[in-house]
């Protein structure tokens, strides 16, 4: 099998279908996580280029990540207990159920944890929606833009690792501002009565 020409139909097929077609394939990784996240963004970075290809992937990505928690908090789902009971990650799972926002948007900056899990954990727990997106958005927002900087760099970390390193002091500053802001929100509503 030829996996270039394979590669260009796809590439193809993605500028065809435009910004439609770059929203669906992360919207479509958040319910089937075995699919490469990694692979979708870059393929986005290629065809709309750095700033368009990581906008159409973080908001596909979030809206994906969304239906699948309202999908699993409406219809509930043994399961999906069941998958976070065999998962690897089931300690730091647990403390998803005990609504511990810190933690779950630790879990979603790092491209590489089961994100379908996170979703999954928060919406058995009944988490306010307001609150999931609250960490969802920005999360995603400092997970996508690393891949989108891998997709459009890889060639370029040794010629120019200034930038490489500019990259993750920016990605730690948002990372550490989402931090407290998120902190925030939680002393906030703690001091709400329930």
């Amino acid at each position: 099998m030829d996996y270039g020409n394979f590669t260009d139909v796809f590439l193809k097929y993605v500028e065809q279908g435009g910004p439609a077609a770059g929203v669906l394939l992360p919207v479509i990784e958040a319910f089937i996580p075995i699919l490469p996240l990694v692979g979708f963004v870059i393929i986005n970075v290629t065809v709309f280029g750095f700033f368009f290809g990581y906008l159409y992937s973080w908001i596909g990505n979030c809206i994906g990540s969304f239906l699948l928690f309202v999908l699993i908090r409406k219809a509930g789902s043994n399961k999906f207990e069941k998958k976070i009971e065999k998962s690897k990650y089931r300690a730091t799972l647990e403390k998803i159920k005990k609504k511990n926002l810190t933690v779950m948007f630790f879990l979603y900056c790092f491209p590489f944890t089961p994100s379908f899990l996170i979703s999954g954990t928060a919406a058995l727990t009944n988490m306010n929606t307001q609150r999931f997106l609250l960490t969802l958005l920005p999360s995603k927002f400092v997970m996508l833009l690393s891949l989108a900087f891998i997709g459009q760099n890889v060639n370029s970390y040794f010629e120019n690792p200034a930038k490489s390193v500019f990259f993750i002091i920016f990605i730690l500053l948002v990372n550490l501002i989402s931090k407290y802001f998120l902190k925030k929100y939680e002393q906030y509503h703690r001091k709400l009565p329930h």
